[in-house]
């Protein structure tokens, strides 16, 4: 399972890394402003891990998942304390978090050929906010997860 091998992911992490530092600029004082000053932040489609670092920089622990085992390795290279799960964002488990957050374009792909129809959207919307241990969904397609729950 690997969609980013990793020439790719090394080239995707130095070419469009500002993306999620830029993006942990926003989201980090609105995961504060929301009392979730701790604890562990899922990042689902966690790509190189640059989210990761700046969460674990912070004081949270970090928990991602991402289907590109190259990116995955990067992830850990960069961040050694936290937990990287190799697996299509749509199925993984995810643990007792603080928040789920998701950044970047990990939702535009049709990734996943077994979970890449609308209802697999939807179920995972539908458990992560369903999941009483998680507090948050902060995400850049938000609007996209009110919308697929509302069909």
């Amino acid at each position: 399972m690997s969609f980013y091998k990793s020439d790719l992911a090394k080239v995707h992490d130095t070419g469009f890394g500002d993306f999620a530092r830029k993006a942990s600029e926003q989201l980090l004082p609105y995961l504060q402003s929301r009392g979730i000053v701790g604890g562990t932040v899922v990042d689902l489609g966690c790509g190189s891990g640059i989210w990761a670092e700046r969460l674990v920089a912070e004081g949270y622990r970090a928990f991602g998942v991402d289907y590109s085992e190259a990116m995955i390795a990067l992830c850990r290279e960069r961040v050694p304390t936290g937990v990287f799960l190799c697996a299509s964002l749509l199925t993984a488990e995810i643990p007792p978090c603080q928040a789920v957050t998701s950044m970047s374009e990990c939702f535009n792909y049709l990734f996943d050929s077994e979970n890449s129809t609308l209802s697999g959207f939807q179920a995972l919307f539908q458990r992560v906010r369903s999941e009483e241990h998680t507090s948050e969904l902060q995400s850049h397609s938000d609007l996209v997860c009110r919308l697929l729950l509302e069909k």
